[in-house]
């Protein structure tokens, strides 16, 4: 059953139509293309000479998609099929071939209510389409063969001889220059491209494209489809929650409210409930900020085995009632809290240990750890330390001067949620010498 189109278009809502694929995935083009045999007809030329032109069926096809809209409410329906036939009088000779393409589409839906209910769907189609009868032929056409030319070789180099010095070289040197100037040019003679051949003339037959007829026209159909023919899905006002596999004691969950897949929902009052009722959520109700966020607390009693929990919020947008619920599994362990401390294997003189206090993967800010040496020559500063933001701590280690090679043990504990948890490691220090 179709939703109330009709009020959504009274509470100012608009419609579109859009071009697609038969799974409703948007498109540009469309299925255009001659169908059946065609028609010899007698046509009187402007000038009034009686020609033979051809009748062409033209067949146009596709999908579109309307959808209905308004500040609450998207409705979107199945792909619409769409079939057209339109004649045409071309210049289609026999073994001619007919080629449609259209350059443009638009199409425009009508919503029709008699007394506020959906009767029937009207959707206006606008198509322009480019349609020639085109051929292959054969074209004689004179060429010529493509000849290459000749090589052209620069100048070889050029000789000049200096002048001569007759103080150093003798008279008869002068003819010898002569001489050799004159043997030189000879050898050195510019090079000469030869006589280009004559081009040869030849006729080719080339195989191109004909275009017997082409014409350009705009063809405008309308489509009207009753109410119970067509099918409109929605997505109103909903409510996506975000939980994670397993919750560990407690977890910060988020989630939104929005309608229409777009527009988000501002101040709507979020509740919370688990199945089975094993999680207390702080608050016990949210409101959604500008954006459609909201955020809870979840908090697993303790000693709590691992158990299945599907986690449900709701909350009511126009007057609707939408929810959303997510499965996943919630423990708090009777003996969750832990402290860990890390040291090297050897410390000389001076070095530190590290560590943090964490409750089943929470940690724990502003613990008080203490920490003890099994050796009084080793000491720590700060003692006590504090835990940070992310349940970590940190503290030097001072190793008295003339101590020898010493195994020693150090502990650090602190007391979390009134229960006392400690940690130790085993280390070898040493300073037999004074530290600079």
């Amino acid at each position: 059953m179709n939703p109330d189109l009709c009020e959504l278009l009274a509470n100012d809502g608009f419609l579109r139509c859009y071009l697609t694929d038969t799974a409703g995935s948007p498109v540009d083009e469309i299925s255009c293309e001659e169908q059946g045999n065609r028609e010899d007809i007698s046509v009187q030329l402007p000038d009034g000479e009686q020609v033979i032109l051809q009748k062409v069926t033209i067949r146009k096809q596709g999908y579109v998609v309307v959808e209905v809209e308004d500040e609450d409410t998207l409705c979107v329906s199945e792909p619409i099929p769409f079939c057209f036939f339109e004649y045409v009088i071309l210049c289609a000779p026999a073994g001619t071939e007919v080629v449609c393409s259209v350059t443009e589409f638009d199409c425009q839906a009508c919503v029709n209510c008699l007394d506020g209910a959906f009767e029937s769907l009207d959707i206006n189609f606008l198509i322009c389409q480019s349609i020639q009868t085109v051929a292959d032929v054969l074209v004689e056409h004179e060429v010529g063969f493509c000849l290459p030319r000749d090589v052209i070789v620069p100048d070889r180099c050029s000789f000049t001889m200096p002048n001569q010095c007759p103080v150093i070289f003798p008279g008869q040197m002068i003819d010898l220059e002569v001489n050799s100037k004159d043997t030189l040019e000879n050898e050195c003679s510019t090079s000469t491209v030869s006589p280009t051949l004559a081009q040869v003339q030849e006729v080719a037959c080339l195989s191109v494209m004909r275009v017997y007829d082409w014409i350009v026209q705009q063809s405008d159909f309308k489509k009207t489809i009753p109410a119970g023919d067509v099918e409109f899905s929605c997505s109103p006002c909903d409510i996506h929650l975000f939980v994670p596999a397993d919750i560990l004691c407690d977890r910060f969950l988020s989630g939104k409210v929005i309608c229409g897949d777009i527009d988000p929902v501002e101040g709507a009052e979020v509740t919370f409930r688990a199945e089975p009722a094993i999680v207390d959520f702080t608050p016990d109700s949210v409101f959604t900020d500008e954006f459609g966020n909201f955020e809870v607390e979840a908090i697993v009693p303790a000693v709590t085995e691992p158990t299945d929990v599907v986690i449900t919020a709701e909350t009511t947008v126009n007057g609707q009632m939408v929810s959303t619920s997510l499965p996943t599994i919630v423990q708090c362990l009777a003996d969750p809290c832990i402290i860990e401390l890390f040291s090297t294997e050897q410390i000389f003189c001076d070095g530190f240990v590290d560590g943090r206090v964490r409750c089943d993967g929470r940690v724990i800010e502003g613990a008080v750890v203490t920490l003890e040496s099994s050796d009084p020559a080793v000491t720590f500063d700060p003692n006590p330390v504090l835990t940070g933001s992310h349940g970590n701590y940190f503290a030097g280690v001072t190793v008295a001067d003339e101590t020898p090679p010493t195994l020693i043990t150090i502990t650090a504990s602190t007391t979390v949620e009134g229960q006392m948890i400690s940690a130790s490691v085993e280390i070898l220090v040493e300073c037999d010498s004074p530290c600079p």
